[in-house]
């Protein structure tokens, strides 16, 4: 839309016929679209937003209709907003005083009046409650807990920066700390155990029968829930190495009609499948996550080479536009690149040394 500046949040409704998301505007509110899949058109427009133009996380409502929106907005005003999306205005909205670092918010599978917001030194256990007030029902968010603790009113040893969190089928809440430590609360948000992984938790989603991990790496676990170690509550399963990027996981999902399908966004824009073989595989490539110092056009053939900051060394065809191998040593450190007139060949110029490299289909 005009006056757009990006999109900065995008759900899908539980049951995956809806799909929201959300714009920054300039010198207005934030802008929700709601589109319904199967008739491929708009069903609702959002423009009533409150004071911040920024909506950092979104969901939809775990009800049978999904009818409903869980909005957390910021910067610079943090609120989270309880919206009725056939409604013209938000029915509840809980002002934050604090920033919210790595904010997310979403509703408990088993029951939608019941939400959660998480993020860095931020915890909040909320209940929407409705009263009527005359004839018109209102509705308000009701703090239940800002801290976790057991029932015996302890609180577990832990660090407070909440990178993310989930919700799994059986309406346990997980969540995910900078320093690895996988919380994890029954449904009224009582704290029921830990596990400790040993890596920062960047991403976590539910599947079936547990949770996906995702932890710096990056590495993806696959765990399922331990009826009988309730301190410990989930165990590993299975573990999926990333060797050919430091990245970090960004987002995950799991493909609902496929069993033991994960698919992965890495903070350098690539797309990977996890599951099938043991390996991660690439589905899209992603492009240098550092400044291009270095670059060059084969005469005899469509490619172009380049070389970045990020110490890769990486060939493109510019006629069917995708990347046709990305290359990374430890030892070698490109500042500049040649391809001979073939193209079979490759020259990498690094501080103290000249490279000639080979051009295979996979590999230099």
């Amino acid at each position: 839309m005009e006056g757009s500046v990006a999109i900065t949040a995008l759900t899908m409704s539980p049951k995956r016929s809806l799909i929201a998301f959300a714009e920054e505007q300039k010198n207005r509110g934030a802008i929700i679209h709601i589109y319904d899949k199967s008739q491929r058109k708009r069903r609702c427009l959002i423009s009533n937003t409150p004071d911040s133009n920024h909506v950092a996380y979104m969901c939809f409502s775990t009800d049978k209709d999904e009818r409903h929106l869980l909005l957390l907005y910021g910067p610079p005003v943090y609120s989270l907003v309880y919206w009725p999306w056939n409604s013209p205005n938000a029915r509840a909205v809980l002002p934050f005083p604090e920033a919210i670092g790595n904010g997310k918010c979403s509703f408990c599978p088993k029951d939608f009046t019941v939400c959660v917001v998480t993020g860095t030194e931020v915890f909040r256990f909320v209940k929407i409650e409705t009263r009527m007030e005359g004839k018109e029902e209102a509705v308000e968010f009701k703090v239940v807990m800002d801290k976790i603790h057991s029932r015996e009113g302890e609180e577990p040893i832990h660090s407070h920066n909440y990178m993310t969190h989930c919700w799994t089928s059986d309406g346990l809440l997980v969540i995910g700390t900078d320093k690895g430590e996988l919380l994890t609360l029954d449904s009224t948000g009582l704290f029921l155990g830990i596990n400790q992984l040993g890596k920062k938790i960047t991403c976590l989603t539910a599947q079936p029968h547990g949770i996906v991990v995702a932890c710096e790496g990056p590495i993806i676990l696959t765990m399922e829930f331990d009826r009988e170690n309730i301190r410990c509550p989930f165990k590993e399963v299975n573990r999926y190495y990333f060797t050919d990027t430091a990245n970090s996981i960004v987002s995950l999902a799991v493909n609902p009609s496929i069993d033991n399908m994960i698919l992965c966004i890495t903070a350098c824009r690539q797309l990977f499948k996890v599951g099938i073989t043991k390996k991660p595989q690439e589905l899209i490539s992603d492009f240098h996550s550092k400044g291009i110092v270095g670059m060059d056009v084969c005469i005899r053939k469509p490619l172009v080479a380049t070389c970045g900051k990020d110490n890769t060394i990486r060939l493109w065809n510019f006629v069917e536009r995708r990347q046709e191998l990305k290359f990374r040593s430890p030892e070698i450190v490109p500042l500049s690149v040649a391809f001979h007139p073939s193209g079979l060949y490759l020259v990498i110029g690094c501080t103290d040394k000249v490279y000639i490299m080979s051009v295979f289909l996979d590999t230099l």
